[in-house]
Order: C-alpha cells, then structure tokens, then sequence
C-alpha cells in the first residue's frame, strides 16, 4: 500500500468536500493571479519608463497649471552643448474625446520638432516621422483607443476638447503605437492645436508639461536641481521629476493600487489557510480510527506524518490547478481589453504571477496540514482505537 494511493483514496472519501473545498481554492487563487499580473504590470510599466531617462518639468503647484512656451528655450540654453540633454518637448493638455461619448482620451499635444527625438521609445519609421513633421493635423494613438474605436492608420478622425474653449480638431492618424507602456495616450501637434485656440479666443502659446531628454541618469538628476533652483521664487515655479515618479502620482491619485493589490493577496493568503485548515482538520478528525489503524499495522510516524501533509498539498495544488489554468489560458488567448488604468489597457496573466500563486497553493498546503500531521504522527494507537471502539 503506497502514500499515493492512500492519498487518492482519502479524496475520493467525501467527494463533495472535496470537491468545494477545491473550488473555495479555485476562486480565490484566480483573483490572487489577476491581481498580481495587473501590480506587475504597473511594475514593468515603471522600469520601461525609468530606462528612458525623461524628466517631467511642470508648475510646481499643479501639473494644470500652464507654463510659458518660452521655458523650453530657458531649459535648453542651461546645457548650450548638449552633454546632459538631447531635447526638450513642450506638451498641452487638449482632453480630447470621440464625439457623442462621455470618455476623455490622454490627449497631450506635444511640439512636433523634438517629439520623435524625446519619445525616441515609440519607434517611429522615417516615413512616419516625415508625415508628423509635415503634416500639422498629424496624430499618434496608443492601442487601447484604436481598438476602442476601431481606428486604422490613415483614417481622418474627431476630437472635441472638454476644456474651454471647447473647439473641435480634425485629424489624421498616422500611427498606432504597440507598445503597453503608451496603449492608452493619443499624440497630435501642439502647433496645430495653438492655431485653433487663437481663432477660437483660447489661450495659446503655454505648455503643461516640458519633457526633457537626458543622456544619463546623471545628468538628469542634475538636471531636476537645476531647473528647479533656476526657476525658483518666479510666478512659474517649477517642480521637475522623472518619468517614473509623475506618472506614480497618477497612480496613486486613483487610490494605491499596488498597494490594494498586495492587500488582497494577503487576504487571499488568509482565507486560503483557513479554508485548507478546517477541511484538513475535519478529515483528520474523520480519520483517526484509520490512522491508529495504520499505526497498529506497523506504519511508521513518518508515514503518517506525509499521508495527512501530503493529502493537504495535494487538495490546495488541485484548487490553485483548477482556478490559475482557466484564467491563464483564457487571458492569454483573450487579454482583457479597455482597463484604461494609466498607461494599461490591457490586463495579461503574468508568469511571475502564476508561479507565485503555486508557491503559494504550496506553502498554504503545508501550513494547513502541518498540524493535523504532527497530530497523527503523535497519535496513540491504543487510545485512539479505544475512542473508535
């Protein structure tokens, strides 16, 4: 008589217990999975950002409040020779959306000479950088959008602004962008947008936001001193910041997702044990009769000791099994698609997420039987077999 085979045979003793406390692994394994992939999404959304040495230089109040255009020629006169900074791009908030729908798109409408060279991560082709550059209704859109609204490269599409003067711009879609990072932003030139706004009484020539390139890490810390202590006690105060750190303060405008996240997979942990410990008591319990039992035959501690621990690895392995390869499977054939949280549009299953979540099922598998199996490796054969008899 093998381990494996009293352990198939005390599965299959209450199917039905089984069978629920597998599911009450199942669901919760599956959130825990989904949660995880989106926190590390956001994490790799992070890195990608970090690796592009940008440095975000906006009023120092509130990223809303507008800058003149002129700050860009102040930032660029700092390093005349360019060994800290390759470019600097203005950009506009425009808060554009499809007309007759209520979703604002992450409109930014950026100087269109430095743009391809500060966002040198978009891989833009010659071809299309000679159409942004000589076409001033030119735009870029992420995925997220274009999929939204099914737009195709080519098209000539609408956006109205949701903020005063409330114009309405045409343009023509150069490019759809593949990569994650920038999935839900919309590009146009801010030349463009600068015209509109003059002949419809709004105010031109201000940025939200200067974007500047750096050549290092170095240089862009010195950089972010620099331009602060520059343009300090002004009326255009400034506030510069990496990449990383301005688009975290969106994040966590929203709420601290990744840390909600990680909460909920501390719940997912608990409620795991709990769920594992109970079934694995009450089958101990069921079964001490059978132990003693074995225990009487000649079984050996040890023996006993891996039936009950191993029975409870197996069940939380079969849980995690049953609720991480449906949500993995269907994920990856189907991403979900319109998350629109920051830069992410679409949610995939991360395998850094799957392999935590059965090291987890594991350790939570241990946890709940370690007891009972201490317990049955403990049992007094003659006693027990008195209580049963």
């Amino acid at each position: 008589m093998t381990i494996t085979y009293v352990l198939m045979q005390n599965l299959r003793r209450n199917p039905l217990r089984t069978a629920l406390t597998t599911i009450s692994f199942a669901f919760p394994m599956a959130v825990f999975v989904a949660a995880i992939s989106f926190v590390v999404a956001l994490v790799q959304m992070a890195r990608a950002n970090e690796q592009q040495l940008r440095l975000g230089v906006h009023h120092k109040r509130t990223v809303i409040n507008p800058l003149p255009e002129g700050m860009r020629r102040k930032i660029e006169a700092m390093d005349p020779q360019r060994e800290r900074l390759l470019a600097v791009c203005g950009m506009r908030w425009f808060g554009g959306r499809v007309p007759n729908t209520q979703n604002t798109l992450t409109s930014l409408a950026a100087d269109p000479d430095t743009f391809p060279v500060v966002y040198s991560d978009l891989e833009l082709t010659d071809a299309e950088i000679e159409a942004w550059l000589h076409d001033r209704q030119a735009a870029i859109v992420g995925s997220g959008p274009a999929r939204t609204y099914r737009w195709k490269e080519g098209q000539r599409i609408t956006l109205e602004s949701t903020i005063p003067p409330y114009i309405a711009l045409e343009f023509n879609l150069i490019k759809i962008l593949d990569q994650p990072e920038r999935a839900n932003y919309f590009y146009s030139r801010r030349d463009y947008l600068d015209e509109e706004l003059k002949e419809s009484g709004g105010q031109a020539g201000t940025c939200h936001i200067f974007w500047v390139k750096c050549q290092s890490a170095a240089a862009l810390r010195s950089m972010q001193k620099e331009i602060d202590a520059t343009f300090a006690n002004s009326p255009d105060e400034t506030k510069s910041e990496d990449e990383n750190a301005f688009a975290a303060n969106f994040t966590q405008a929203a709420g601290d997702i990744p840390g909600l996240m990680q909460v909920m997979a501390l719940v997912v942990v608990f409620i795991l044990a709990l769920v594992g410990g109970n079934a694995m008591m009450m089958s101990f319990r069921e079964r001490i009769g059978e132990l003693a039992v074995f225990k009487a035959m000649g079984f050996q501690a040890w023996r006993i000791f891996s039936i009950v621990l191993g029975e409870s690895v197996v069940l939380a392995l079969v849980g995690a099994v049953v609720g991480i390869v449906p949500v993995t499977v269907l994920l990856t054939v189907a991403p979900v698609q319109g998350v629109n949280f920051g830069p992410i549009s679409t949610l995939e299953v991360s395998p850094v997420a799957v392999v935590g979540s059965f090291a987890i099922a594991i350790a939570v598998g241990l946890a709940a039987g370690i007891w009972p199996a201490l317990q049955a490796m403990r049992l007094d054969t003659v006693s027990a077999l008195r209580k049963v008899a």
